[in-house]
């Protein structure tokens, strides 16, 4: 799970210094608060079999945590995207239970690279 919320060094800074450290800020703060909407919308397409909303909602996790160099939680987020376009909900079900444990521990690590 650990490697989940691992963030790539270089495109962190990159973004840091493209974006300045107090946009950068506002940035993180707005992915914590999508991204916890983005789980639960996630979570209730699967329960719905909603195919639309649960690609919907995995593409929208995957684009936000590349941007800030979370690749392995991004690509988890792509295979999700994949299963949803798919509609293979079976398959989705312990990849969505990563993708939720793992959230909270990405939000620490960017808050703590954010302010350190």
């Amino acid at each position: 799970m650990e490697k989940y919320s691992e963030i790539d060094p270089s495109v962190f800074s990159e973004l840091k210094s493209t974006m300045g450290e107090d946009f950068l800020v506002e940035m993180i703060v707005t992915f914590c608060e999508d991204s916890k909407e983005q789980v639960a919308l996630l979570k209730r397409a699967l329960i719905d079999k909603n195919q639309t909303e649960f690609t919907r909602a995995a593409h929208t996790l995957k684009s936000t945590s590349l941007i800030f160099g979370a690749l392995n939680f991004g690509e988890l987020a792509r295979e999700l995207e994949q299963d949803g376009r798919e509609g293979c909900f079976a398959e989705s079900e312990e990849k969505v239970i990563c993708l939720c444990d793992s959230l909270n521990a990405l939000q620490d690590v960017l808050k703590d690279l954010c302010h350190g």
